[in-house]
């Protein structure tokens, strides 16, 4: 079987306008590529500006014009479609080196590989749409980070921890491997901001959760909880080791030296921490001992830690 006839067929004077003229009116490239990865034809209005298949020509295959591990997927995916004689629907990132220099960050697309029906003796070939999603894709990684993540620090924020407890308890009952809870808290938040405003106040929580988490394990999960409080799954942990990770911790915030504007910002953290115990019926349980440990810690004159 021959690549090239099919190649024929597509660049017939007539055939050609007639497809230009349709595909031209569609926003998205298609590209008609047959199962050995030769690209036949480039159609659509703007299948010069997306760069679905970065640097691609007609007649040239996909090996020599994508990475190898790209162009192995796709082959992959074209022969799929064509055995299953069925539409496929792929989503695929391209990345910004190979993309012209108007883009300035990676691109996404969606990949919808129809196969055509065989004509004669040629080989068989798929109408490859691409549909740019980038947009949507950035758009739904935003959401899902502020549905995680502290918009203030960075860091997890009080739901997500809530959920990877729910799992960490579950793995504790059928496993029986310990875990610890710190909850953390800056000694006499309201003098910082009383002292330099909100500001002041909003740049120490940012500092202080980089070093908490700096502080940390990398297994550790950290958290703002509200306001000035923070708190940490240790996991695989019991009371003497989380006593002492708790201390490291204390101590980088003792040492630490936020600078706000023209002022420096120093205060103290106190640290409650508590263990996951074979009669607790839920993870609230934990946090529970962990926050009347820190209550302790604060009562007993701050910057200390106490494990219940």
């Amino acid at each position: 079987m021959k690549d090239t006839q099919y190649t024929d067929d597509f660049t017939s004077d007539y055939f050609k306008e007639v497809l230009t003229i349709f595909f031209d009116a569609l926003p998205d490239p298609i590209f008609v590529i047959n199962r050995n990865g030769l690209i036949l034809r480039v159609l659509g209005g703007s299948s010069h500006e997306v760069n679905c298949f970065p640097n691609v020509r007609e007649s040239q295959y996909l090996h020599e014009t994508l990475p190898l591990e790209v162009a192995d997927k796709c082959l992959h995916t074209i022969n799929k479609a064509i055995e299953d004689e069925s539409l496929i629907c792929i989503d695929y990132e391209v990345e910004k080196k190979y993309l012209s220099p108007e883009f300035c960050s990676n691109q996404f697309y969606q990949g919808r590989i129809f196969p055509l029906k065989q004509y004669k003796s040629d080989l068989r070939a798929v109408l490859w749409i691409a549909i740019n999603t980038t947009e949507k894709v950035l758009f739904t990684k935003k959401l899902n980070e502020l549905a995680i993540n502290d918009e203030l620090t960075g860091i997890n924020n009080r739901r997500y921890f809530n959920e990877v407890m729910k799992r960490t308890f579950d793995m504790f009952q059928r496993d029986k491997v310990s875990f610890c809870i710190l909850m953390l808290d800056i000694d006499f938040f309201k003098k910082v901001n009383d002292r330099y405003g909100h500001d002041g106040g909003d740049a120490l929580l940012k500092s202080l959760a980089c070093t908490l988490k700096e502080s940390l394990r990398d297994i550790d999960i950290l958290a703002r909880y509200g306001g000035e409080e923070f708190i940490a799954l240790l996991p695989n942990t019991e009371k003497s080791d989380a006593f002492i990770v708790a201390q490291r911790v204390r101590l980088a915030v003792e040492k630490s030296i936020v600078q706000h504007g023209t002022q420096k910002i120093k205060v103290t953290m106190s640290v409650g921490g508590g263990e996951i115990s074979p009669g607790d019926k839920d993870y609230e349980s934990v946090i529970k001992r962990a926050d009347v440990a820190l209550y302790e810690a604060k009562n007993s004159g701050r910057n200390k830690v106490v494990i219940a």
